[in-house]
């Protein structure tokens, strides 16, 4: 669990830095995305891997919850949660959201089967023409998606979602790793919420930012 959500945790940051170069304009973006997509074999090999991470991660998630559970088999009489917050009360029901917005994101942004407009153009296949030929023009398609409200609010929640998980899961790591003890307790128990905060804030600007008119298509 703390391996692969560390591991996790570490895809999701370089993730966000990655798309947040949409604020930098369509050309940025567009060589961004031509970059990874160049990548070839070695992209589809990380791919695989962050597979192998999820389903690992999922999987002891699943064993450590039936573990615990036959650990009591009955129910207390009484029970009073002390000192946690929602995100550890909650880390299973997060986790279920965030693995069904993994599957959604995946269709939306590598598959790219969702966000087909009005006219029944699939953005996910426009081009941008550029003085080395033409190239995938994902730039549109992030702008068009996250101007449909449906898309956007899905994606601010999820970023919520994976902000309160991280917020937990990662100091929750970094305890099990027994790095978070003695003058060290205090540091890494705040560097848990401070990462997942960046991370939901980064994401969530996105589509803000599309909805604000700060980004778009002119």
């Amino acid at each position: 669990m703390m391996v692969t959500g560390l591991l996790g945790a570490g895809f999701v940051l370089a993730h966000m830095l990655g798309n947040l170069q949409v604020f930098l304009g369509r050309d940025a973006y567009n060589d961004y995305a031509e970059f990874m997509q160049g990548l070839g074999g070695l992209l589809w090999l990380a791919r695989g891997g962050l597979v192998a991470i999820l389903i690992l991660h999922v999987a002891t998630a699943v064993v450590l919850f039936r573990r615990n559970a036959g650990a009591r088999p009955s129910h207390y009489a009484g029970l009073k949660q002390r000192k946690t917050n929602l995100a550890a009360l909650y880390m299973t029901e997060l986790g279920i959201v965030l693995a069904l917005f993994v599957v959604y994101h995946i269709l939306h942004f590598t598959v790219g089967v969702v966000s087909v407009d009005f006219n029944g153009v699939n953005h996910y296949e426009l081009q941008q023409i550029t003085e080395h030929g033409t190239r995938r023009d994902l730039y549109t398609h992030f702008i068009i998606s996250f101007q449909q409200p449906a898309i956007a609010i899905f994606y601010v929640v999820a970023s919520i979602a994976l902000g309160a998980h991280l917020a937990h899961g990662v100091t929750s790591a970094f305890k099990t790793a027994g790095l978070a003890i003695g003058r060290w307790k205090v540091p890494f128990e705040v560097l848990g919420p401070a990462f997942g905060v960046i991370i939901a804030l980064g994401n969530i600007s996105m589509p803000l930012a599309v909805w604000a008119g700060f980004i778009g298509l002119e």
